[in-house]
């Protein structure tokens, strides 16, 4: 069982994703049309107990890329063992979605895909920079805190260290930015 996941900007507003999993493989590159990093580190944020609240979690995830016409739509399920059922589906413009062909149908375990996918991710941010992916990608910013907590979760496996203080008017929640900060420029090694 292997992944192999490639993600970069490639040209104003567009991000070209090759992903193989378990011998199964798709190339797709994505227009700003939607907010494709983003709602893909969220789809398996989501399945995290670690990284959410009680109430947010969930079973299965899904989110959409547009190509212009084509567009990939991902489904995630997280099953028993840590075991996330990974599906890709590609379909050729929006108003054929009926025709679509599925690219990726397989499972791996979750720790490990997310692994790879933030290794990845973090490479590209640390190439582009906060400013400079929000001027390559076009409409949308890197999404921080997602990728933050996925990055705490696959290094430390636990919950991200926020905390409630009362502040000047309310009861604040807060992180120490030393830490966000620090934990964004922190390289991922995989555990020994």
């Amino acid at each position: 069982m292997e992944v192999k996941f490639k993600y970069y900007l490639s040209g104003i507003g567009w991000a070209t994703c090759i992903v193989e999993v378990n011998g199964q493989k798709l190339e797709f590159t994505a227009s700003y049309l939607t907010d494709c990093l983003y709602d893909f580190l969220e789809s398996l944020m989501l399945l995290n107990p670690f990284c959410v609240p009680k109430d947010e979690i969930r079973k299965e995830t899904e989110c959409e890329w547009a190509g212009e016409p084509e567009g990939i739509i991902w489904s995630f399920e997280l099953k028993e063992n840590k075991i996330l059922n990974i599906k890709a589906v590609y379909y050729e413009d929006e108003f054929s979605k009926d025709k679509a062909k599925t690219l990726i149908k397989t499972e791996y375990p979750y720790d490990d895909f997310i692994m790879i996918v933030l290794k990845e991710i973090d490479t590209l941010i640390k190439r582009h920079g906060i400013i400079g992916y929000r001027e390559e990608w076009c409409d949308f910013d890197f999404p921080l805190t997602t990728f933050l907590r996925l990055k705490h979760y696959i290094i430390h496996k636990q919950k991200y260290p926020i905390q409630e203080v009362q502040g000047e008017f309310d009861t604040e929640t807060r992180s120490n930015l030393k830490f966000d900060l620090e934990l964004l420029l922190q390289e991922i090694n995989n555990p020994s």
